[in-house]
């Protein structure tokens, strides 16, 4: 479950030591500068997980982390994890059954596997109507309460619900919940051995079969384009995407689609139901290559508690190379997504590193490679921590930081991490400078790479900028980052850092400390 509420309990018993005025003095426009104009220039092609550009931009860092002082972990500047790249394998079947009646559907025109699929052979299971797929206590809303899922597909509506009532569900901005990703463990969790995923249909139009457009499947579709995944762990489960006929065969009409998508969208009620007398077989087979990647990482030692430690966090990847409308540029520089992050991370890193006193605790610097895939990087971190989970005690994120307007900071992590946000608030009015806070950013909280960590009940703080025009366009250039205000949130986040790793405990608990 990942909306948790993450407490520290670290705010009482004493003061903790001042921040350190050499540390301060470090974030400076012209540091920005030399890092920013490394990461985004256009001989790094944009930094996609994978490629060589990739790989350039991390051994910088490592080169960075290595001249400031900061020691290797387990012996290297570099976190390994492996991706896969997969293939659809044809053929690839569905057919559902209803008494004297088959549907042998057809792949593309009826149904698509999509990019997170699993693979697997199911033999006539039965179907179950589960609303939109989803679980979620805190809103006291669970589609698979009703039913039993265990050896069935499920049959679940994209997205999640959309209604007024913000206080839930975001409606089309989409929560975790709402995420392919969170609904394909939810239902693995309630035993299910497939998914059929329609189209929520709010108006009077026809669902279209998207999925992934798969190489094998694809005429036009080229062999580098194929999906990157982490190695799947669990079991296997097939995932597709189903369009008119299947689900007209399942749910008699589309206006019955429409129905059922308008009531759990007005009421926030499950209406899930077993879809009576249906049969489904299906086979979704996938050829696996093995991608290395790396993640960079590296550890300044705390001056007496060295085995409990605070991590400072950015995505160092983007999007890469490639068309987009008529613009001759091909180069998605990504400066503010995320090199702005990067830059902050590795300025932080140096101003710590460099300074007359050492944290009471360790802070590990970690740049995630794979963020713009799926959260691979820190997913795949926090899965094979070379360092004990139980021991990390907060985790500080800086995700798209160059593009501050009105000297307006957008923080996440207050609906679910009150005792960081405190400690912000705190920081930031000691500032020469302070930010003006917004807490306006709550949609985008499983987007980054924050949200790993906090699904391990680990305390978390995520530092935004916004969205703007330039967002994933070959126009997000090193001259529109604002390198003053980039500094700027950087101290202000290593601030953060260097007040969670001073602070006082009693006893250390995941997800905080007992008062």
């Amino acid at each position: 479950m990942i909306l948790v509420l993450c407490a520290l309990a670290l705010l009482g018993g004493g003061e903790p030591r001042p921040f350190p005025a050499d540390v301060d003095a470090r974030f400076t426009s012209s540091r920005a500068s030399q890092h920013i104009e490394v990461l985004a220039a256009d001989s790094m092609k944009g930094r996609d997980t994978p490629s060589r550009e990739l790989e350039l931009s991390a051994e910088y860092i490592a080169q960075r982390f290595r001249q400031f002082g900061l020691e290797p972990i387990g012996g290297s500047y570099f976190h390994r994890y492996n991706l896969e790249r997969v293939d659809l394998q044809l053929p690839c079947t569905l057919t559902l059954q209803r008494g004297d009646r088959t549907l042998r559907a057809e792949i593309k025109a009826d149904f698509m596997p999509f990019e997170e699929t699993g693979e697997g052979t199911i033999s006539n299971a039965p179907v179950v109507f589960a609303g939109f797929g989803i679980t979620a206590p805190e809103y006291a809303y669970d589609d698979y309460a009703s039913i039993d899922a265990k050896g069935a597909v499920v049959l679940i509506l994209r997205g999640e619900p959309d209604n007024a009532d913000t206080t839930k569900f975001r409606g089309r901005q989409f929560t975790w919940y709402g995420s392919l990703r969170s609904k394909i463990e939810n239902a693995r969790k309630h035993g299910a051995v497939g998914i059929m995923v329609i189209d929520a249909l709010r108006t009077p139009r026809k669902p279209f079969v998207t999925g992934f457009p798969w190489a094998s499947v694809s005429k036009n579709a080229k062999r580098d384009t194929r999906p990157l995944q982490l190695p799947d762990t669990t079991r296997s489960l097939p995932c597709v995407h189903v369009g008119e006929q299947i689900a007209t065969f399942l749910l008699d009409s589309l206006g019955a689609v429409r129905s059922l998508t308008l009531q759990l969208d007005s009421t926030i009620t499950p209406a899930s139901r077993m879809i009576d007398g249906v049969r489904m077989s299906c086979s979704v087979t996938l050829a696996r290559e093995k991608v290395p990647v790396r993640n960079v990482h590296a550890r300044l030692r705390g001056a007496s508690v060295p085995h409990e430690y605070a991590v400072m966090g950015a995505h160092y990847d983007h999007i890469g190379v490639g068309k987009l409308n008529d613009s001759p540029d091909t180069v998605y520089n990504g400066a503010d997504d995320n090199a702005s992050g990067t830059t902050g991370l590795l300025m932080a890193a140096e101003a710590l590193a460099t300074s007359s006193q050492r944290p009471e605790r360790s802070v590990v610097f970690v740049a995630f490679s794979g963020e713009e895939k799926g959260l691979y990087g820190s997913r795949a971190y926090v899965d094979s921590s070379p360092l004990p989970l139980d021991s990390c005690v907060a985790m500080v994120n800086m995700d798209m930081i160059g593009r501050c307007e009105n000297n307006k900071l957008s923080i996440g992590g207050n609906e679910r991490c009150p005792d960081m946000i405190a400690i912000n608030e705190q920081e930031n009015a000691s500032l020469g400078r302070p930010m003006t806070l917004a807490y306006d950013i709550e949609r985008y909280f499983f987007r980054s790479d924050q949200a790993s960590f906090a699904r391990r009940r680990i305390p978390v703080i995520f530092f935004f900028t916004g969205e703007h025009t330039d967002y994933h366009k070959h126009s997000d250039h090193i001259e529109k980052i604002n390198l003053d205000d980039l500094s700027n949130i950087a101290r202000l986040a290593t601030r953060v850092t260097w007040r969670v790793t001073q602070l006082p405990r009693t006893r250390y608990v995941p997800g905080g400390f007992e008062r």
